[in-house]
């Protein structure tokens, strides 16, 4: 009996089968038009590339904090970078890179590669800045990614303990009455202690001489040894010199009190009807160069954000005097930030600062 050539296979046994009467045998059920269909689909899906974050991070992760070790930005990429470490299974790295205001740290972020290996914990004076400054080395709206605002920093009313004023009504009082015995300080020109300032004297339609320092532990030096009279300064390092009893808190500057400084009122809701809706407060976030991959920074907010709710990042946070911002996506942080760069530009323009 003939047999077709190519289909009869000899089993160990020695026995003989055709193999075209067995079900795995389909010479011809897929057809031509099938088979090349096939191999077409292949084809495309080799070319089509994996999603951007597949495999990411394959290898540490940088922060760059634009401010000296201790500043809130610092701080929040220390404790975010801890735990960022143990989600992502890689090393995640916090560099110092300081100068003119966060502006070194920032534009050298701001020229890194777009991959999400380099990344930039800035803080408010990156939106500051550009109400400041006639010309920086980068747009902080346009050449970065937002991922996440991780922390907010409430700004405080210090003065010397023992400085005659029973509450923020008679300091005003006072500095109205002879504005010329006082001086305030500031943590630099440009910064938002001196912005605080500045919006304060401008809604009280009041001129005072203010001292631009090198930062704010040499400004709250000098303010306890009474070389100047009053400062705004952020909670993180306003408040352990107040628990001291080395200075006084008169007031916060937001809408109402704040937990991390008990029995302090909030300005805007003194009976200064100057001050209403009062608020000045500090923000630290997190950004990618411009252009990385959405994938990316929407992994990276979700783990943060999945961080900073959790109970115990929460409490060490509080610990440092920072607050956690609210949960938000980079959407949201995107618009935040052109909020905020607003706000500045009005708070300059109102005090009329000239821009350096």
């Amino acid at each position: 009996m003939p047999r077709t050539r190519g289909t009869m296979r000899t089993l160990a046994s020695g026995d003989a089968i055709d193999i075209r009467r067995h079900a795995m045998y389909r010479p011809s059920s897929l057809g031509p038009r099938l088979l090349a269909a096939f191999a077409c689909a292949a084809t495309l899906a080799a070319a089509v590339p994996a999603a951007a974050d597949d495999g990411y991070p394959a290898k540490p992760v940088r922060i760059i904090a634009p401010f000296p070790p201790g500043n809130s930005s610092d701080v929040a990429a220390r404790f975010l970078g801890e735990q960022l470490a143990a989600r992502l299974k890689q090393p995640v790295v916090v560099e110092n890179k300081v100068g003119a205001s966060g502006q070194v740290g920032a534009a050298y972020v701001a020229k890194a590669d777009a991959d999400g290996y380099t990344l930039l914990m800035t803080s408010t004076s990156a939106t500051i800045s550009p109400a400041i400054y006639k010309s920086i080395p980068f747009d902080i709206l346009e050449d970065f990614t937002p991922i996440a605002r991780v922390a907010v920093a409430p700004m405080v009313l210090l003065v010397r303990a023992d400085a005659p004023y029973a509450n923020l009504e008679d300091f005003v009082a006072q500095l109205r009455r002879d504005p010329g015995r006082y001086t305030y300080a500031t943590a630099g020109s440009g910064t938002i202690q001196h912005l605080a300032i500045a919006a304060f004297l401008a809604r009280l339609k009041t001129d005072v001489l203010g001292v631009p320092y090198k930062g704010s532990p040499q400004a709250l030096t000098d303010l306890i040894g009474g070389q100047v009279q009053f400062m705004f300064d952020a909670v993180l390092s306003g408040r352990p010199h107040v628990e001291s009893g080395r200075l006084k808190a008169l007031a916060v500057a937001s809408l109402a009190p704040i937990p991390q400084m008990p029995g302090v009122p909030a300005a805007a809701r003194s009976a200064l009807p100057e001050l209403k809706d009062f608020e000045i407060e500090g923000w630290v976030g997190l950004l990618g160069p411009k252009g990385m991959p959405a994938e990316i920074a929407g992994r990276l907010n979700r783990e943060i954000v999945a961080i900073l709710t959790s109970p115990e990042m929460q409490d060490r946070l509080a610990k440092a005097n920072i607050a956690v911002a609210p949960a938000n996506t980079p959407q949201e942080f995107a618009r935040f930030l052109r909020t905020d760069a607003k706000r500045w530009k009005d708070i300059v323009a109102a005090a009329r600062i000239p821009q350096e």
